[in-house]
């Protein structure tokens, strides 16, 4: 290792982490590049004494890596970082998001969305419509800020991705699930307007009414203003 990773990885808590901690402050380390693709993680020996636990947490700790595809083992070659170019996995660390996270999360929506509600449009079959139907309906009938309400809110945009008729496009949204989810949530805590789910409703209601009139142009540009509300209902810096 280099000298600035043994520096990063002395950063560690100072209290006794466990394997999620240990896992978490490795993943930082891999994404902000100071282990480098192909570079090999310390040996678990280094690790625990690194961290003040025994080999087991740490082989815990990295037994997450690899199942989040960030690292990999070979017999005899110790485990080495996954070049981010062929990284399986989309996933989001940590519970909390800023605010930046936030609206970068929904600018990488955006895209996708807008062309999933355009297919939506033109291939929808009735039995997709009243599936997004009945998630909108779900949301209506949830109290605010409820569990019910937010799986509503995820139902519906995972109805619309199923209603292109490409498998793929629900498969990615699924992969997404947790990006997705951590932008619904933040976007509605972080809005200083108290109408936020009424004026929710009404934009989903806008992308229904277009995917149902099997308008594509209408359909994207509504999801459009959908995800550029949220990012302009978060409360500024």
């Amino acid at each position: 290792m280099t000298s600035g990773e043994t520096r990063a990885l002395a950063q560690s808590p100072a209290r006794t982490p466990a394997a999620e901690e240990i896992a978490q402050h490795l993943v930082v380390l891999i994404r902000e590049g100071v282990i480098a693709a192909g570079a090999k993680l310390p040996t678990e020996q280094t690790l625990s004494r690194q961290f003040g636990v025994s080999r087991t947490v740490v082989r815990e700790a990295i037994s997450r890596l690899k199942s989040d595809g960030l690292v990999k083992s070979r017999q005899g070659s110790g485990v080495s970082v996954v070049p981010a170019s062929v990284r399986r996995s989309f996933k989001l660390q940590g519970t909390a998001l800023d605010r930046r996270q936030v609206l970068a999360l929904l600018e990488l929506r955006q895209p996708l969305e807008m062309a999933s509600a355009r297919l939506a449009a033109l291939r929808h079959t009735p039995g997709d419509l009243q599936e997004i139907l009945d998630a909108q309906q779900r949301m209506l009938d949830s109290q605010e800020w409820s569990e019910e309400g937010l799986q509503a809110d995820l139902d519906f945009h995972h109805a619309i991705a199923k209603a292109t008729d490409n498998s793929f496009y629900a498969d990615f949204m699924a992969f997404l699930g947790g990006a997705l989810r951590a932008t619904i949530v933040a976007a509605r805590l972080a809005s200083t307007n108290p109408n936020v789910k009424a004026i929710t409703v009404e934009e989903h209601l806008k992308i229904i009414q277009a995917i149902k009139a099997r308008d594509p142009d209408a359909a994207g540009q509504a999801m459009l203003l959908h995800i550029q509300g949220a990012s302009l209902r978060m409360a500024p810096e």
